[in-house]
């Protein structure tokens, strides 16, 4: 039951298995209608002791400070739930963790991002004492019938019905020092981490894997068709699994061209014309009414800061 629809037989699990995101999101599933518990996220989660996470865990231990070690278990994640878009930004003194995965149904986007949240918060209680570290957690889903799992891993700052999920932490408290820090393990342990991540590249998100090859492009950009046969697969296999993620190609080329204008204007002294150039528009004009549609502004009030 557990592996139905996901191409897994009984003899495969005599040998070490790679799972791919689709066949990840069948067992998930599967899981969450079996167990009939919405809260399965949260309790696989927190079960995830560091030892559990192998190589990755070693590697988090060995971390000088809480934060780097948040940061490789972001950095890592695509390793062990490759189907979430998980961000990690600063505002306003805090450090947040945001995760995105509209493209999957409700309750399997929910138990994700349960699971992540709990895994993080299992890891961080493993390396320093419990309240040491402010933490606020944000789920954009309605109230469990009872909140006290919630508030038992993450502390009395749990909201939900907010238009985002999101952890945070205060930005000074991840300044923390590991007392298992360790510069030479780590560094091994981060070589095999990479080694890990490139053998399985292939099963992260199509789009995201479409963006990166759109950033390694230089100033010339593929067309789909080319992107389609860099990735091994055929155009419509590629219009296809985008779709079923909720994206199209010239979509997630805009999201690029945004993100490279913004780092011309904000980082550079290229003039708007040369900038217009390398992101493949035929005129400044062109440019400057895609940039306003991303961003609601003109290239010159973000080079202005107005």
């Amino acid at each position: 039951m557990l592996f139905n629809n996901s191409g897994i037989k009984q003899v495969d699990l005599e040998k070490e298995l790679n799972l791919t995101a689709q066949q990840l999101n069948a067992i998930s599933t599967n899981a969450i209608e079996l167990s009939k518990d919405r809260q399965l996220g949260l309790l696989v989660g927190a079960s995830m002791d560091i030892p559990s996470q192998g190589i990755f865990g070693y590697a988090i231990i060995t971390s000088p400070t809480i934060g780097d070690a948040l940061r490789l278990m972001v950095r890592y994640n695509k390793a062990l739930l490759p189907n979430l878009d998980v961000k990690m930004l600063s505002r306003e003194s805090r450090v947040e963790v945001r995760i995105k995965a509209p493209h999957l149904p409700d309750d399997l986007e929910r138990f994700y991002i349960e699971l992540l949240y709990a895994a993080i918060m299992r890891s961080g209680n493993t390396l320093i004492p419990k309240g040491r570290i402010s933490v606020h957690v944000e789920f954009a889903y309605d109230p469990p019938y009872d909140k006290t799992p919630y508030q038992k891993l993450f502390g009395s700052k749990v909201k939900f019905n907010s238009n985002r999920s999101v952890l945070s932490f205060d930005e000074a408290g991840l300044n923390m020092s590991i007392v298992t820090a360790n510069p030479v393990a780590r560094d091994i342990f981060r070589k095999e981490c990479d080694r890990l991540l490139s053998r399985d590249a292939h099963r992260g998100m199509t789009s995201e894997r479409v963006q990166e090859v759109l950033l390694q492009s230089g100033t010339e950009f593929p067309t789909s068709k080319r992107v389609a046969n860099q990735l091994h697969m055929s155009e419509s296999t590629l219009q296809r699994r985008l779709a079923k993620e909720g994206y199209k190609f010239q979509q997630i080329l805009d999201q690029v061209r945004h993100k490279l204008a913004h780092e011309y204007l904000s980082g550079t002294q290229l003039t708007i014309n040369e900038i217009a150039a390398l992101l493949g528009f035929s005129d400044a004009a062109n440019f400057r009414r895609s940039f306003k549609r991303w961003s609601k502004m003109t290239p010159t009030d973000l080079r202005n800061g107005t």
